[in-house]
């Protein structure tokens, strides 16, 4: 063991810039590893955080008819009676949104927006709520509400928070303020849960409750037992009257919790959190191969370093250390290497995830948080040790002291072979994963550059909340057009841009019914929002006076349903009135998805929260911010506001591609800076080998620039190889990434010509920079070397 301690220490001191290479990569692998893992293991745990998992069970409705899975109260109420294996349910609201709340602190008033959804009292007992303080059934109890324990801390500090009051400034029910008292705590829900870490509170027992027309809901049940789901189907299904909802055809499904996040029905997140799994394994792939591109540059490296140590290697042998002595020392040479990467790479994961660098992975990388996958990293960096220090360990140890001495030994057919397919499949994963994040930066800036139909960038967005839009919407308006740089002020309910669906509600014209979103603005939104009109009129200021609705659809729903500026309209649930006219096609949703049918209407009594301040051109941002900011605090100083722009809004609803990009682009990197090194230590090893070759050329006189150009024209065949295999294999998979896009960028063909540029550029420039020194080498100092 002395032996190959000393060994070991001496290779550390000799060879220092090959050890020093050779650990960067190691350990920049590894920890690529070990955060694509723990992002891996965010998902594929997604809401198994609940102790009744794998019992919770969300109601949808097949067929094709009116709802899915947005239902009604009524229908809710009559699956979740329908069946004793049902043990609790509950329905949640997603749609109410942040509120406007305050508490009362030293006699002050402090406000602040949380969201808030409406649910049953069961809801705690479905997902077993981690109750911190209070009691879980409190919801039972009038105007209860359980917090989340962040939301706890930033509000009562190390206090107390059960008995606390707290304040709705907004309408939540049908009053215009509410007063709530903190029920109970509950311990924050990881991100990998369809939960949000809200406010939660009882919805009023009688309110829609026989109501099958309205959908705004979310049902989950608890289960007896997995095995019972079918049964809860079958026996609804055949008891219930589905034509109270319209379709007798339909028919209900019960989706596992566990299996939501997978079904991609809603990117934007808004409703329910989803992933993509292909996207999962893709990751996870890009993972295995950063450690096999990390092996295969560590077995070149330490082939690489043969002819430097094998007189070392071969004196062992004339003082009668055996082949197999020999072969389990430089094993253990190569499994304490890569041990001591698997630690560096800790280091790096630990300050990665202490410096919040980032942003774009959305698990928790601390370590003591994800020890299963620093256990496994650890058992994977073994396994590289021991892979990939075989080969060299065997090579070194195979030549006789005779061959040595005579010097004719190093370029054998077969060890030629393995090394050019080693570095093949760095150039194969190099060329396929520049390919890739090229195509997801143009993907996204196609995107972000795509014609929405609307002027998006000077518009400023805040979010008022019902209560202040109602009392002060008008003074609010005024004050800020009276500031030089806004030019006018808008409203709608929702803010638009932001999501991928909105509220949806069905009409009948000339006979034939057709859904499309439905959005409430004020009279002057479509000319703050610089939307041309192209038929019929614009909203009018009677317009919002009326009790009458004055609709304007889309030139898109214009052409669908051949419409007629001036012709009555009937929408559904009592929305009829008149088509004013038509504007061009607007595109509020992400490029996810395809032309939607919007109708944009006007009418008295609609609480319209959410403002858009148009800035003239050359406008001084911050000042016009500073005045949005003071005007607010004039009309109520508590009130928490955020001021936007449509920035930050994509950002947002681009998330999800965001961050995908980023993860590619970075993983793609240190997979090409990785190949880099196994560039290198594969030329150092050709170069070693052949000085002798070399010598004799110049002597033959061939110059620099000849001995350079025929070993970059060895290497350029292999890129070139390489690079015919990757790029249909490229194509294919971002052709498949791009089919979710209902809008998506053209496939260039100069994207594979550039992603094989780079790929030759850098190994050029490495194979010249490496032979260099060897072409410009004295040829008689090579030959007496050899």
């Amino acid at each position: 063991m002395k032996t190959i301690i000393r060994n070991f220490l001496s290779v550390l001191r000799r060879f220092k810039m090959a050890t020093a290479l050779n650990l960067a990569g190691l350990a920049v692998a590894f920890a690529a590893f070990i955060i694509i893992l723990i992002q891996v293991n965010f998902e594929r745990n997604f809401d198994r955080c609940h102790p009744t998992a794998n019992r919770v069970y969300r109601l949808d409705l097949t067929g094709g008819g009116t709802f899915s899975t947005i239902l009604p109260r009524a229908f809710i109420e009559a699956f979740i009676s329908s069946s004793p294996h049902i043990e609790a349910g509950t329905l949640i609201n997603p749609y109410i949104g942040p509120i406007y709340f305050s508490v009362q602190e030293e006699g002050e008033k402090h406000g602040f927006r949380e969201t808030i959804q409406t649910c049953h009292p069961a809801i705690t007992s479905v997902f077993g709520f981690p109750i911190v303080e209070g009691t879980a059934d409190c919801l039972n109890e009038p105007d209860k509400v359980i917090i989340p324990q962040s939301l706890a801390s930033r509000l009562f500090g190390s206090q107390p928070a059960v008995g606390k009051a707290i304040r709705a400034e907004e309408p939540v029910w049908s009053k215009e303020r509410q007063d709530f008292t903190v029920g109970a705590v509950y311990r924050d829900f990881p991100g990998n849960t369809q939960l949000r870490n809200v406010i939660y509170t009882a919805m009023d027992e009688n309110f829609a409750r026989t109501n099958f027309a309205a959908s705004n809901y979310i049902c989950y049940v608890l289960l007896d037992d997995p095995s019972s789901a079918q049964d809860v189907v079958d026996n609804f299904d055949r008891h219930f009257d589905f034509s109270k909802i319209g379709d007798s055809g339909q028919h209900v499904k019960i989706v596992p919790l566990t299996d939501i996040y997978y079904l991609n029905e809603d990117h934007d997140g808004n409703i329910f959190r989803s992933g993509d799994k292909e996207v999962m394994t893709l990751l996870f792939w890009i993972a295995i191969l950063i450690i096999v591109v990390a092996g295969i540059n560590f077995t070149n490296f330490s082939t690489a370093l043969t002819p430097l140590r094998i007189k070392s290697i071969n004196t062992q042998k004339v003082l009668g250390s055996s082949d197999r002595l020999l072969r389990g020392s430089l094993l253990i040479e190569a499994v304490a290497i890569c041990m001591i990467g698997w630690f560096i790479s800790l280091f790096i994961v630990w300050a990665l995830n202490e410096t919040a660098s980032l942003p774009f992975i959305d698990a928790d990388l601390s370590l003591s948080g994800n020890l299963p996958v620093v256990s496994l990293s650890a058992v994977i960096a073994l396994l590289t040790g021991v892979i990939a220090g075989i080969y060299p360990a065997y090579y070194i140890t195979s030549f006789a002291p005779a061959l040595v001495l005579k010097g004719s030994f190093g370029l054998s057919s077969s060890g030629r072979k393995l090394r050019t397919a080693l570095i093949s499949i760095q150039f194969v994963v190099s060329i396929m994963l520049i390919i890739g994040a090229c195509f997801m930066r143009l993907q996204n800036s196609y995107m972000r550059s795509f014609s929405l139909g609307f002027d998006k960038d000077q518009i400023a967005i805040i979010e008022l909340g019902g209560q202040l839009y109602k009392e002060h919407h008008e003074t609010y308006a005024n004050r800020l057009k009276d500031y030089p740089g806004i030019e006018d002020v808008a409203f709608s309910m929702q803010k638009l841009g932001s999501r991928d669906g909105y509220s949806t509600s069905g009409g009948e014209y000339k006979q034939k019914e057709f859904h499309y979103f439905m959005l409430p603005v004020s009279d002057n939104f479509l000319g703050t929002m610089g939307i041309r009109v192209t038929g019929g009129r614009d909203f009018q200021r009677s317009d919002s006076q009326s009790p009458d609705y004055a609709y304007i659809f889309t030139e898109t729903t214009r052409k669908e349903m051949d419409m007629d500026a001036g012709d009555l309209f009937g929408g559904w649930g009592g929305h009829t009135g008149r088509i004013a006219g038509f504007c061009e096609n607007v595109k509020f949703t992400s490029l996810r998805q395809g032309e939607n049918n919007i109708g944009f209407f006007v009418t008295e009594g609609f609480s319209l929260p959410v403002s858009y301040v148009r800035l003239k051109a050359g406008t001084d941002v911050h000042a016009a911010v500073e005045h949005i900011r003071k005007t607010l605090a004039d009309i109520d100083p508590a009130f928490p506001f955020d001021v936007e722009f449509y920035d930050t809004v994509f950002n947002n609803l681009y998330h999800r591609e965001e961050s995908l990009r980023s993860m590619i682009t970075l993983f793609s990197l240190l997979a090409i800076i990785i190949s880099l090194v196994g560039v290198f230590g594969l030329v150092v090893f050709e170069t070693q080998y052949r000085r002798k070759e070399i010598g004799i050329r110049k002597v033959h006189g061939a110059t620099v620039r000849e001995i350079l150009a025929m070993f970059n024209k060895a290497y350029f065949r292999i890129v070139a190889i390489c690079f015919v295999v990757a790029a249909p294999v490229a194509w294919y998979g971002v052709k498949t990434w791009l089919e979710s896009f209902a809008y998506k960028t053209p496939m260039y063909w100069w994207v594979f010509a550039i992603a094989f540029l780079i790929v030759m550029a850098i190994t050029m420039a490495t194979v010249t920079f490496q032979n260099w020194k060897a072409a410009n080498a004295n040829p008689v100092n090579s030959l007496k070397s050899e």
